[in-house]
């Protein structure tokens, strides 16, 4: 009697092995969620700019390659900011780290390929294919579409700035060289350009 006493006690629905096991599974499969969140957000931190929220050159260096292997044809452009110390200079670095944003998004907006921060007010971007549509149906006026777009003016904290560009531009089909080598002529244009803002800011290598 005594034993069905204590029985009478114990809970009516004790878990079982079932069920305990099930929320170990449970407790797991957040456990892995959580590290593969973190991993992902790790990955994310590494492979771009923490400013404008683009590609940085290790990311360029890591798909950038595979992107080109897989184009039948393709632009490597490098794209360094004209006018933009001045503005850093008399407006202030958050002036200037939103001048650099704005045209981050202005680039995104325009390459359906990968665009990268290379540093300070250096950008880069390579260009597939799959850029090429609507009015943009060279390399030639897609590249002078992005130019115009850095030109547009913009508002900042109420001050109404400008920036332009000079543009050192690749291109290439099937069997590319390596990515510096490209990088390394696109920005060997860029400083052509920059060099010669008579003629234009768009330079073209012919290697």
């Amino acid at each position: 009697m005594e034993i069905l006493g204590q029985a009478d006690r114990l809970p009516a629905h004790a878990p079982d092995g079932e069920e305990a096991a099930g929320a170990e599974l449970e407790r797991l499969r957040a456990q892995v969620a959580v590290l593969e969140s973190e991993r992902a957000a790790l990955w994310w931190a590494i492979h771009h700019d923490d400013l404008t929220g683009l590609a940085n050159r290790r990311l360029l260096n890591t798909v950038g390659p595979e992107m080109l292997r897989k184009a039948a044809r393709y632009a490597v452009l490098v794209l360094d900011l004209d006018g933009f110390k001045p503005v850093n200079d008399r407006y202030g670095h958050a002036v200037g780290d939103a001048v650099l944003c704005t045209i981050g998004r202005r680039l995104s907006n325009l390459v359906d390929g990968l665009v990268v921060r290379l540093s300070g007010d250096e950008f880069a971007a390579i260009l597939t294919e799959a850029s090429l549509a609507g009015a943009h149906r060279d390399w030639t006026r897609l590249v002078g579409a992005i130019s115009d777009a850095v030109a547009e003016p913009m508002t900042i904290d109420g001050n109404r700035l400008a920036v332009t560009a000079s543009i050192g531009v690749t291109t290439g089909h099937c069997g590319p060289a390596t990515m510096t080598e490209l990088i390394r002529r696109a920005d060997l244009a860029m400083y052509h350009a920059k060099t010669s803002r008579h003629r234009s800011y768009i330079a073209w290598d012919r290697q």
